[in-house]
């Protein structure tokens, strides 16, 4: 009887709601979720993109704080997706290898923002009693996290030749090949972003892997298509997923004097005339007074707005019509928009370049840069006559492998982002300077465009010793917007 009744109060004290061995696809679908990222937020303003004109919604006077450590959560469900699947045997290889991938991504969405973070001992409080995790240096979350994704490389390869699958999975339907694809393509815009270590880190050996990837394509399959793209689908019938921009009423306003297009981002395009401006925005409403009945068809009649002007100057440039808005008629619609692609087969085509460029292997930078525009062009529905018009314009050749054609090839990159891919316009802007950013009256801080973001005020009570140890470590103990961290010194 008590052995009985002992049975019984320990059944009584579980939780009927909570779920305790939750089948890996059910964890991978909560880490999909929370990977996602979207169009139209500060990402883009911080990126140059857009310019809000009304304070009420936001500034350009890059004053930014302190971020979370949100990425430890995401990070604590890949620790149980890797217990749940350890159980499965076979069944679970596979949400195993992507467990490391996931792992890298989350750790170096972190260190990308702050700096050094825990890794090493972060997530052993349960398992080692450690609770106050000591910050490893930025070098070594990178290189931790370079050979995770080597790691779930080669696990995933024989998972995928055997025709292996995944459930839960809403980016790829559960396809390992695009998977592995986009394992080897996240890796290689590590390697990129790491090229000011290029040269004094030799522990990382970044050449050398950059080149064994792109030099064996068999081993290394990488996102080259934009059939491939690492996107975010929009639908026109779950109201939470609709594309963010579509109104609730479901009517579509095709005026905006609160928000115009940015000059960094609408100057590259009509310089090159490039045929992406006639999708992506509107002409001015001056343009369109004009008189001119081609007024439509001018690159001459689309202009940006300034990120360093004044927001009062900016609304009165809007309210005389002297500034380009986004082309609702492209970006609305209907509900499911446009997809949202985090990483795409233009991206990895840029990287290729880059690397070419700055001599880390051999091959044609040209060719890649111009498979790189023509894929993001293909992604707006550029016709493939524009795509040719385009290359035929004096000076969108390729520069060749010097200065110039790295700063051509940036540019370029630059562009595709637009809308996409988080913060890696900033990112790739933070580490090469291209495109310049504009800084003006606008700027509240120090005329400087910030390089990270201060760590979250929590670690501070929670982990303050050994939070302080780092920060003086990098940065003589200042913890501001303006510290140069290890990854881009």
């Amino acid at each position: 009887m008590a052995y009985s009744g002992c049975k019984k109060i320990d059944g009584l004290q579980q939780n009927p709601a909570a779920i305790y061995e939750p089948n890996p696809q059910l964890l991978l679908t909560g880490i999909l979720l929370d990977m996602r990222e979207g169009p139209w937020g500060s990402d883009q303003i911080n990126n140059q993109f857009m310019v809000i004109n009304e304070s009420f919604y936001g500034n350009q006077a890059y004053t930014w704080g302190a971020l979370s450590f949100s990425g430890f959560d995401q990070l604590r469900n890949i620790q149980q997706l890797e217990i749940e699947s350890a159980k499965k045997g076979d069944e679970g290889k596979p949400y195993l290898a992507l467990a490391k991938f996931f792992k890298a991504y989350f750790a170096i969405g972190m260190t990308e923002r702050f700096g050094d973070i825990p890794f090493s001992q972060a997530l052993k409080a349960r398992s080692e009693g450690i609770f106050q995790p000591e910050y490893d240096l930025q070098k070594d979350v990178y290189k931790q996290c370079l050979q995770l994704l080597e790691d779930a490389n080669t696990d995933i390869g024989p998972l995928v030749t055997a025709g292996k699958s995944i459930n839960g999975d809403f980016f790829y339907a559960g396809k390992l090949d695009k998977w592995q694809k986009l394992i080897n393509s996240y890796r290689l815009r590590i390697l990129i972003s790491l090229s000011k270590r290029a040269d004094d880190t030799p522990e990382l050996n970044i050449k050398q892997q950059c080149a064994s990837i792109l030099n064996n394509p068999s081993k290394y399959p990488l996102i080259l298509v934009n059939e491939d793209n690492f996107q975010l689908v929009y639908n026109s019938t779950t109201r939470d997923n609709n594309y963010p921009l579509w109104p609730a009423d479901g009517v579509v306003v095709k005026q905006d004097l609160r928000n115009n297009l940015g000059d960094t981002y609408i100057k590259i395009l009509t310089a090159t005339k490039d045929p992406r401006v006639f999708v992506v925005a509107n002409p001015t409403e001056s343009a369109k007074a004009s008189g001119d009945p081609d007024y439509a068809k001018k690159f001459t009649s689309f202009s940006g707005g300034r990120t360093g002007e004044l927001q009062t100057t900016l609304k009165s440039q809007a309210v005389a019509g002297k500034l380009s808005t986004i082309n609702f008629d492209y970006w609305v619609a209907s509900p499911s928009g446009i997809p949202y692609v985090m990483l795409g087969g233009y991206e990895t085509e840029f990287s290729i370049a880059e690397a070419i460029n700055r001599g880390w292997l051999s091959g044609d930078a040209g060719d890649h840069l111009k498979k790189g525009v023509t894929l993001s062009m293909k992604f707006y529905g550029i016709s493939n006559q524009a795509i040719l018009d385009y290359f035929n314009v004096a000076g969108n050749e390729y520069a060749g492998n010097n200065a110039a054609g790295l700063e051509q090839l940036l540019s370029q990159k630059y562009v595709a982002f637009f809308q996409n891919s988080g913060r890696q316009a900033f990112y790739n802007n933070r580490r090469t300077g291209i495109p310049k950013f504009d800084i003006g009256p606008a700027n509240s801080n120090n005329n400087q465009i910030p390089v990270r973001w201060a760590y979250p005020t929590t670690e501070y009570s929670t982990n303050e010793v050994n939070l302080k140890k780092s920060l003086q470590r990098q940065f003589n103990g200042s913890d501001t917007r303006n510290d140069v961290m290890w990854l881009v010194k």
